[in-house]
């Protein structure tokens, strides 16, 4: 009895649900860019894209049960719409409608953390990858870098902030990485101390400019690291 009690936990187990996050932050704004000698953000779909290159890479992947919810910054999308006079946000659904996948649009950090911590019944639905593509430093994820302001960041996820997410929202095995600038320079160490899972980060500098792929890192000597 008790051996088969054991097979049928297991099996239960086994048929738990997990999430697969692909979070995107939003572009900056031609009005600040324009002229830079390292302009950011000449294509509006820096981090669509790529998020659209990795969803594809990820789906052979999942397991039954397992869904893969995109996170998009929505104001982000919307100011820079506004500037090219289009409809991006329609255009983001679509791609994730084609994609089938799960669209959650975010306005603010406390809707993301809301949405890591209780988007699903994280008792039984773990998050089992996490890739975020958008701008960052070595200390914060930056959803609207010169967006709303010229080269800085209103909205944002510090490692500061770490302290209002459940630390048990992953699974033990979970594969989490960032594809923004710097992010393993110290955001990585401080993901891994309070979940308990590593994230891969960039030691410099990364470039989006090739599009319909993933970025790559872009500084001398630059290189992953966790």
């Amino acid at each position: 009895m008790r051996r088969f009690i054991l097979v049928l936990s297991c099996f239960f187990l086994s048929l738990e649900a997990r999430e697969w996050i692909i979070l995107s932050g939003g572009p900056a704004l031609r009005f600040f860019e324009a002229g830079k000698e390292r302009s950011h953000d000449k294509h509006w779909g820096n981090f669509i894209d790529s998020a659209v290159v990795r969803i594809k890479e990820l789906k052979p992947q999942l397991a039954a049960g397992d869904q893969i919810t995109w996170l998009v910054y929505r104001p982000g999308y919307q100011s820079r719409g506004g500037e090219i006079n289009g409809d991006l946000l329609t255009n983001i659904l679509k791609r994730a409608n084609k994609e089938e996948v799960a669209l959650f649009w975010f306005d603010t950090q406390d809707q993301l953390i809301n949405y890591l911590n209780s988007g699903k019944d994280r008792s039984t639905t773990k998050i089992r990858h996490f890739d975020y593509f958008g701008h960052s430093n070595k200390a914060c994820l930056l959803f609207d870098y010169s967006n709303v302001m010229d080269s800085m960041s209103k909205d944002y996820l510090h490692t500061m902030n770490f302290k209002k997410i459940k630390k048990d929202i992953f699974t033990p095995d979970a594969f989490c990485q960032s594809w923004g600038c710097h992010s393993g320079e110290f955001y990585s160490g401080k993901w891994k101390a309070h979940f308990g899972v590593p994230m891969v980060g960039a030691i410099g500098k990364t470039d989006y400019s090739r599009l319909h792929s993933l970025p790559f890192l872009s500084s001398d000597k630059g290189r992953w690291a966790q």
